[in-house]
C-alpha cells in the first residue's frame, strides 16, 4: 500500500478510536508503523529522509537490547498485522452490540466486502496492464505509468507523486465504498434495517421540545 493510502487509513483509524471504537487502537499503531515504512520508500526526498531517521532510531534502540535489524522486524510484523487486527476490532464491536447476532452478520458482510473490494480493484485494474495482481497501490501506479507511453515520456517527480496519490485515493475509495455496501447488505440480512425504519416511522411528527 502506498504512503498516501496508508496515511488516510491511519487518520481514519485514529478518528474511530477517538469516537469510541477502542478496538481500532492496535490497528492505528500498526498503520502508523506502516506509514513510516511506506514513507521510507517514498519518491519525495524530505518524507523519505524523515522516515529513515525514525527507522534508524529503531535499529539503534534494538541494538542496545541485542536485537539486529529491529526496524525491518517491526515493520514486517505491522504489515501483516493490520487485517487480522481489523478483524479483532470488528469482533469487539460485535460483542459490545446490543444484538450480537445481528452485529455479527453486519460486520461479517462489511469486512468481507471490504477485503474483496480491495483485492478485486487491484486485480481488475492491474491485471490488464501487468498480467498479474500488484501488491501495493504504489506498484499499481508505476505499472500504469509504464504502460502508457505518452504519459510516461518526460514524467516529472511531481507527476509521479500525483500518480501515486490518485492510485492511493482510488484504493481508499474502493475500500470505504465496499465496506459501506457490505454493511448495508448486512443490515438487510439481519433485518435491522426494518427495525430502524419502523422506529423512524413511529417517531415521525413527535415534538420532542414539548
Amino acid at each position: 500500500m502506498g504512503v498516501f493510502a496508508t496515511a488516510i487509513f491511519d487518520v481514519r483509524n485514529m478518528g474511530k478510536v477517538g469516537h469510541g471504537d477502542t478496538g481500532r487502537a492496535p490497528v492505528s499503531i500498526a498503520q502508523t508503523t506502516n506509514l513510516v515504512n511506506a514513507a521510507s520508500h517514498s519518491t519525495y526526498a524530505p518524507l523519505k529522509s524523515s522516515a529513515n531517521v525514525l527507522l534508524n532510531g529503531v535499529d539503534d534502540a534494538g541494538r542496545l537490547i541485542g536485537v539486529t535489524n529491529a526496524a525491518s522486524k517491526v515493520t514486517g510484523i505491522a504489515s501483516k498485522a493490520v487485517n487480522p487486527l481489523l478483524c479483532v476490532a470488528s469482533g469487539m464491536r460485535v460483542m459490545k452490540d446490543d444484538d450480537p447476532y445481528a452485529a455479527l452478520i453486519e460486520e461479517g458482510c462489511a469486512m468481507s466486502a471490504m477485503f474483496a473490494g480491495e483485492k478485486l480493484f487491484k486485480h481488475l485494474v492491474a491485471n490488464p496492464l501487468a498480467q498479474k495482481e500488484v501488491k501495493t497501490s504504489t506498484e499499481l501506479a508505476a505499472k500504469i505509468v509504464s504502460k502508457v507511453d505518452d504519459f510516461s515520456k518526460g514524467l516529472t517527480g511531481k507527476k509521479k507523486i500525483a500518480a501515486n496519490i490518485l492510485a492511493d485515493i482510488a484504493l481508499v475509495g474502493v475500500s470505504i465504498f465496499s465496506f459501506d455496501m457490505g454493511k448495508k447488505l448486512g443490515k438487510t440480512l439481519s433485518h435491522r434495517n426494518n427495525e430502524e425504519k419502523a422506529t423512524q416511522v413511529q417517531t415521525q411528527g413527535l415534538d420532542y421540545k414539548s
